[in-house]
């Protein structure tokens, strides 16, 4: 009795008995996904892609070439093996694709039944096993990544102590001074200042980086020190961010906001004060790229391998540069391009996300927009709970080590 494997099988012929006797046939091997020409067929590839292991195509269709098609399912997604069948004439071309990467194998017309089914089942096993490797490193690259954030949270946390007590008792001294010197001058003056220029705008600019600083302050010591989240059910993520939007960019004729969600209202856990700070400095953070205006787009999304939701911030603005992304949630990380600019705010949601048990990076899109990537568990995770979590991986991946290496 044959085994009907995990992943599917699409097939591409512009003959449909060819289609019907293949779908016959192998069945019982796999789910059997077909097509008649190449549009529908990739229409069919993108609306199952994860359910599809291999592609075979027929070379010669009225609608392209196999060698065309089984190109734009490889730059769709390249995980998935290609096969393309083909008639002894084009032998050659078959070959070429085999060479440059694009092909897995290539079968030849016309086909023993016998034969072909063990073709077909040898590369799903292929593909099976190449997708649980796949899966494995990813998870362990994510206990790596659980593990940095929560060694950089503890530095935040020391950092954000030891610049909450030394830093604002000087703001406070310089703060004072600064609202006790117009007074005290006059008073010993006896009539206002006389430079109007200096007390109207140098003052005020010095009043106002004090007040920025004092805000960085409060954002990083919020982030890194409420450690005991405040958490609440059913919070609305998707109209945290609305309502972020509504509060930062509302006075902002040139910059629009986009927040596509699927489903509607993705409902998690945790500590709605924070999550709303965190949305906020998101926008402040992209109004700093978006000079000129331009749109933010939120898109929110289910996140299997979390159980969670995956929330990408985007926009196109001034685009970062590549140096920085991996440096975007340093506190003291100064952009070249925006020396006024520190990294305290991301920092602040980096922390916050990672008290909630997600992860966060950035990257740059294929269409150059930038993004900010991050999770967010339906249920709030401890720190403690998910460093011991990431900890128990790096120790399984450890032992899977010691142990290939003995076996070697």
């Amino acid at each position: 009795m044959n085994k009907i494997r995990p992943f599917g099988i699409l097939y591409v012929d512009d003959e449909i008995m060819s289609l019907k006797y293949f779908r016959e046939s192998f069945s019982d091997v796999a789910v059997i996904f077909t097509a008649d020409n190449p549009a529908d067929a990739l229409q069919v590839f993108i609306e199952n892609e994860h359910e599809i292991g291999l592609v075979l195509s027929d070379q010669k269709m009225p609608g392209g070439s196999g060698i065309d098609f089984l190109t734009k399912v490889r730059e769709h997604n390249p995980t998935p093996l290609r096969i393309l069948v083909t008639a002894y004439a084009d032998f050659d071309t078959a070959v070429n694709a085999l060479n440059d990467g694009l092909l897995y194998s290539y079968l030849s017309k016309p086909w023993n039944p016998e034969e072909l089914e063990s073709k077909l089942k040898n590369a799903l096993d292929h593909y099976e096993v190449s997708h649980q490797r796949d899966n494995l490193l990813e998870e362990k690259s994510l206990a790596f990544q659980h593990l940095a954030m929560a060694d950089k949270a503890a530095s935040m946390s020391i950092l954000s102590c030891g610049l909450n007590h030394h830093m604002r008792n000087a703001l406070t001294a310089v703060h004072t001074f600064l609202e006790l010197t117009p007074m005290k001058l006059e008073e010993e003056l006896g009539h206002p200042p006389v430079d109007e220029e200096f007390w109207g705008d140098f003052y005020s600019q010095a009043h106002g980086q004090i007040d920025r600083m004092t805000g960085i302050l409060t954002n990083l010591w919020e982030a890194s020190n409420r450690r005991d989240l405040f958490v609440t059910d059913n919070i609305d993520i998707a109209n945290i961010f609305r309502e972020a939007g509504t509060l930062m960019v509302e006075q902002e004729d040139n910059i629009f906001i986009k927040v596509h969600s699927d489903p509607p209202s993705p409902l998690i856990s945790g500590d709605t004060t924070k999550l709303s700070q965190m949305a906020r400095l998101f926008f402040q953070e992209a109004k700093t790229n978006l000079v000129d205006g331009g749109e933010i787009e939120i898109l929110i999304a289910p996140d299997t391998k979390t159980d969670g939701y995956r929330i990408s911030f985007i926009d196109d603005g001034e685009p970062i540069a590549e140096e920085d992304l991996n440096r975007l949630f340093d506190p003291f990380y100064v952009r070249a391009d925006k020396p006024n600019e520190f990294g305290m705010n991301m920092v602040a949601c980096y922390l916050t996300v990672f008290h909630h048990g997600g992860t966060m990076t950035a990257h740059h899109l294929k269409d150059g927009r930038n993004a900010i990537i991050f999770t967010l568990p339906r249920v709030a995770i401890r720190p403690a709970a998910r460093t011991k979590i990431s900890r128990d991986l790096m120790n399984e991946a450890a032992c899977e080590h010691t142990v290939a290496a003995l076996n070697s």
